[in-house]
């Protein structure tokens, strides 16, 4: 008779939750730099017409 595959559920549901957190804080950071590089273009375009009337 043959002995019952060995239950693996834990160990893949526990990398799985490693994964997707992986994940998900790869896309945080992404987006953490888009916003960054977005915010400072705009800073820039608000800041260059302010600089050239100070220098006048």
């Amino acid at each position: 008779m043959r002995q019952p595959a060995p239950d693996y559920t834990t160990a893949f549901l526990t990398t799985l939750g490693v994964l997707v957190f992986m994940g998900l804080l790869t896309i945080a950071a992404i987006w953490g730099w888009v916003g960054v590089t977005l915010g400072a273009l705009g800073f820039d375009r608000i800041a260059r017409p302010i600089a050239r009337r100070v220098r006048r």
